[in-house]
């Protein structure tokens, strides 16, 4: 034998091998016309599956596109016949069969009315009771009694093939649906329908509209690797188990209006090339959106969450509107790894919304912080951009606390890990005593409670010496005023750190760390040490008599002046009058806040050094203050930054 003609029987030999799979394979989708004699043997023999009856009408091809064909009337009215002289219920089997014309599903369910007396005879105890169930009619005399197509039986769509319109709407299907891998290549009409058991579509593609508005689901609701290219339309329904639409494609707009979700909804790894509608639904349970692309507007508006909305890893190319939503205390919106993948990428939202947005890590989110911030910053929602950046320093603390703990022996006290501890330490406390620069009504508090604590202070060295030849002390009613004044202004201070911030605790303990350690030792050793200099019966402050008004004490230092021409116009406070308790106040504000109706300061003759380091300690710590008010004024008020003025 030659080489051409070993070469010429290899060749054919693989021709061989490569179009023999395509002929057994054309002949596994060859299908035969269901003829009427065909119809009425399967109708007539029906096939045993798990125990349960089944019509097969599998493998066909089914011409219903001609509605005034005999065959036409007769395929439904067949198998409509069957299915109502049974008393068990029947599947219908039309797996992968390729239907021709229009599928009027409905007429192969028994149409009959639902109510108390109303259901036909064909249907067993347990069956009323699940139609009861799912369909609760209220008796009303005025009202008709109303009637739908039930549905018994399995229905079997798995790699069907569906030409024109499916109608299968007003229906109750009490088992399940299957059409896996199903083709409808014309309009799905499915509206007011009630799914009893699982319904499971997934792999399928929908190359028109479908409608499903005003339908419930009472079990698991399966659209996993769905194509819809069309226009999907589930307005008003509601779905009571889990729902899973992930890896779908919608091309068209996805209506949800006035949906309500009871279990966990799935619409991970999902493209919306158009618009998704949400608005004015409920989310009792979790919303996953996980990896998914929104190419135009998602709407939320008017919705109601009770859990999380996760958007993690999600790109987002046009707005995602929150607006006038309503989110309990549990419900979150995770954006760990949203992209902002265009210009007009925004998450809109009523003031507040910050405050929901969760981000789990720093790492790799550092691009999704500031995105969130650019956006709300550009709606000119101060308080939820400064909130992101809260959240964000808060990861960055948590970061350093991480890289100060998880490292070997051999690392530590290296100036690598020395370093970070400065670091750590501001920034713990930007974030606890102004929750970094966001809650001014955090700073003013602090603010008040460091005012009254030093006045109450101030009060008790100048105006209590007991252990001196002629003890000076005050009157009961100046103790009573100061005492009764100083607990006031501390307890609403503390009331409100527990009604207005997170850990109030934490931030009460820092605070007295910070004041209650060194001006208690040195007031102790004041009082222990006792008082022996001249002048000691007369008052340590003294205040600027050449007027009275409300001044910017922003330079001012708490020693009087030395120059005779200034030391000229200040005067020894006034203990006879009933009001003098409030010229501590007025120095302690002029230390702290930097602005006071009188200039109040410490005489420089014969004071004591121990209460000169008081006070000095009070005025540094009211300068680190002005600047922390300044810093959270700037950042608080849009547009303004105070810190260039000054």
């Amino acid at each position: 034998m030659s080489v051409y003609s070993q070469i010429t029987i290899i060749f054919l030999c693989l021709l061989c091998c490569c179009i023999l799979p395509f002929q057994a394979n054309a002949q596994t989708e060859q299908r035969n016309y269901l003829t009427l004699e065909v119809l009425n043997n399967r109708v007539s023999n029906l096939v045993q599956n798990e125990g349960k009856d089944k019509i097969d009408l599998s493998n066909f091809m089914i011409n219903l596109s001609n509605s005034d064909n005999e065959f036409n009337q007769q395929f439904y009215q067949e198998i409509n016949n069957t299915i109502n002289k049974r008393a068990s219920p029947v599947e219908i089997d039309l797996s992968n069969s390729i239907i021709q014309g229009d599928f009027k599903l409905n007429r192969l369910g028994i149409f009959s009315a639902v109510g108390e007396g109303a259901l036909s005879s064909l249907f067993t105890a347990s069956e009323k009771e699940q139609i009861d169930r799912y369909y609760p009619v209220n008796q009303n005399i005025t009202q008709q009694t109303p009637r739908i197509y039930i549905f018994r039986g399995q229905l079997n769509f798995t790699k069907t093939i569906f030409t024109g319109e499916v109608e299968g709407d007003n229906s109750l299907f009490l088992q399940p649906i299957i059409a896996t891998d199903a083709k409808f290549q014309n309009t799905v009409k499915l509206d007011r329908d009630i799914f009893g058991k699982e319904v499971d579509l997934s792999n399928s593609i929908l190359k028109q509209n479908i409608n499903l508005k005003h339908s419930h689901f009472f079990s698991t609701a399966k659209f996993k690797q769905v194509e819809f290219q069309g226009i999907s339309d589930f307005s008003n329904s509601q779905f009571e188990a889990l729902t899973e639409f992930d890896r779908s494609l919608f091309k068209q707009v996805t209506n949800f209006t006035h949906t309500v979700f009871v279990r966990p909804i799935n619409f991970s790894n999902i493209i919306f090339s158009d618009r998704l509608i949400f608005a004015k639904s409920k989310f009792l349970d979790s919303l996953l959106l996980i990896n998914s692309t929104f190419e135009k507007t998602v709407t939320f508006r008017d919705i109601y969450i009770n859990a999380i909305i996760n958007l993690q890893d999600a790109h987002l190319i046009d707005r995602l509107d929150f607006s006038n939503a309503f989110f309990t205390p549990q419900a979150t919106i995770n954006t760990s790894g949203l992209a902002f993948d265009s210009a007009e990428a925004k998450i809109i939202g009523d003031r507040g919304i910050g405050k929901l947005i969760n981000i789990d890590r720093l790492e790799a989110n550092e691009t999704v912080l500031r995105n969130l911030i650019r956006n709300f910053r550009s709606l000119e929602q101060i308080a939820d951009a400064n909130y992101i950046e809260y959240q964000r320093e808060q990861l960055k603390a948590q970061q350093l606390r991480d890289r100060l703990t998880r490292i070997s022996w051999q690392q530590v006290f290296t100036w690598g890990w020395i370093s970070l501890i400065p670091q750590w330490l501001t920034l713990n406390l930007l974030l606890i005593l102004g929750d970094y620069g966001t809650n001014i009504n955090l700073i003013f508090t602090i603010g008040i409670i460091n005012i009254s604590f030093f006045s109450f202070l101030f009060w008790l060295i100048d105006r209590y010496r007991p252990y001196i030849s002629q003890p000076i002390q005050p009157s009961r009613n100046e103790i009573i005023v100061m005492t009764g004044s100083y607990l006031t202004l501390t307890s609403l201070s503390i009331i409100n750190l527990f009604l207005t911030t997170k850990q109030p605790w934490s931030i009460l303990l820092d605070v007295g760390i910070i004041l209650l350690p060194i001006p208690i030792l040195i007031t102790s050793l004041i009082y222990k040490q006792g008082r022996y200099h001249k002048l000691l019966h007369t008052t340590y402050f003294v205040e600027d008599g050449s007027l009275r008004q409300f001044r910017l004490l922003i330079g001012r230092l708490p020693i009087m002046p030395r120059f005779p021409f200034f030391r000229d116009r200040f005067q020894a406070i006034l203990w006879s009058k009933r009001w003098n308790w409030l010229n501590y106040y007025d120095f302690s504000f002029n230390n702290i806040f930097k602005l006071g109706f009188n200039d109040i300061r410490l005489r420089d003759e014969h004071l004591p050094g121990l209460i000169s380091t008081l006070v000095w300690y009070q005025w540094c710590l009211g300068v680190f203050y002005v600047i922390l008010l300044l810093w959270t004024l700037s950042r608080t008020i849009p547009g303004l930054n105070l810190l260039i003025y000054f």
